[in-house]
């Protein structure tokens, strides 16, 4: 029977058991520091290892419990590494590439203003290691909200990176009205939102966003660039995409942990905008925690024709839980058994070594 508003109680029962995938990148361009920065405070917030911005305790349990988040803290550690070398305005891989540049959307493409330095796109797609695990990541973890997260400007974009214009139809159209609320909130309107080709003022091919969204099919999917000095030298690379002073960098690092925060509230009920106008079997992204947790990777065909590629990568990450729990358990049993005995041993009675 319908309800006010239009949804069926099926799809409403459906709907209050969902748990909504949150995938985000950080660290992707080795220059970027900051970004990861954000993403370890932002594990400590989700952690309560640090107090929470703008949101109370209560509130953030709350908004968890319909959630599964997935972080890569920092996609390109051979990158950072050079970086931290010296080489303060990489931001390539170790071994040359963009990894924004390696995914599969329209890979290769070069536009007039191309440089082959900055934008080097590989030998082909995927050809790097570090986009083939974020590949197989959101194939296994096939989320519904997509997060790639730089810095060198302030700005919360949207598909698509490799042309000029956004997708067509309702998500398109919730996907930005949730980001210019975003900037109302956090931004206080001064970052830009729209698509990433359309706003940043050149075109990118072979960027992960847009893979996210066209590839993956998430919902949702983002490019959120949370900090940029436009004052700085072009050869000061440090402090065009990093802050160089502490009130600032835990400025940036608050803001934006906030942002996300909102991300995580508000999403899934945007989300449920779009799926309450869907009929029940149009729903096969979204999927109950325990039904993840308990093996839904086990009964999911890979839309890429790697079923066992996937399969494999998702069992590897079953069998690390279950050999950690595993391993507690031993070592709870012993530390057990080690009580019983000294508890044992105490209490027998004393022998006196004297003669009767």
């Amino acid at each position: 029977m319908p309800m006010a508003g239009g949804r069926s109680t099926t799809v409403q029962t459906f709907v209050s058991f969902l748990g909504f995938l949150v995938f985000q990148s950080f660290g992707q361009h080795g220059r970027e520091l900051i970004t990861s920065e954000v993403a370890l405070r932002l594990l400590s917030i989700l952690g309560e290892e640090y107090p929470i911005p703008k949101m109370g305790p209560t509130s953030l349990n709350s908004t968890l419990e319909r959630l599964v988040i997935k972080v890569v803290p920092m996609e390109n550690l051979n990158g950072r590494k050079l970086v931290e070398a010296g080489d303060l305005c990489e931001r390539r891989n170790g071994r040359g590439v963009d990894l924004n540049r390696n995914w599969s959307v329209d890979w290769g493409k070069k536009e007039k203003d191309y440089d082959p330095y900055e934008e080097n796109p590989g030998t082909a797609p995927f050809s790097e290691p570090e986009t083939q695990i974020m590949q197989k990541l959101s194939a296994s973890f096939d989320p519904h909200i997509w997060v790639n997260v730089h810095s060198g400007m302030e700005a919360l974009f949207m598909p698509y990176d490799h042309k000029n214009t956004t997708p067509n139809g309702l998500a398109s159209h919730i996907m930005k009205s949730m980001l210019e609320e975003l900037n109302h909130l956090h931004c206080l309107d001064r970052c830009l939102v729209g698509s990433g080709g359309g706003s940043v003022g050149y075109l990118a091919h072979g960027t992960a966003t847009d893979y996210m969204y066209d590839i993956v099919k998430a919902p949702m999917a983002f490019t959120f660039e949370i900090y940029g000095d436009e004052e700085a030298s072009s050869k000061d690379c440090f402090r065009m995409f990093n802050p160089i002073d502490l009130a600032t960098f835990n400025r940036v690092l608050n803001d934006w942990c906030s942002v996300f925060l909102t991300l995580f509230e508000t999403g899934p009920r945007r989300l449920d905008e779009i799926h309450s106008k869907v009929s029940l079997p149009d729903l096969e992204k979204l999927i109950s925690i325990d039904e993840y947790l308990d093996g839904y990777l086990m009964g999911r065909k890979s839309r890429y024709g790697k079923q066992t590629e996937v399969l494999d990568f998702g069992m590897q990450e079953i069998r690390t839980y279950f050999r950690l729990f595993l391993l507690s358990s031993v070592l709870l049993m012993f530390m057990f058994c080690s009580r019983i005995s000294k508890s044992k041993g105490s209490s027998r009675p004393m022998v006196s070594a004297l003669p009767v």
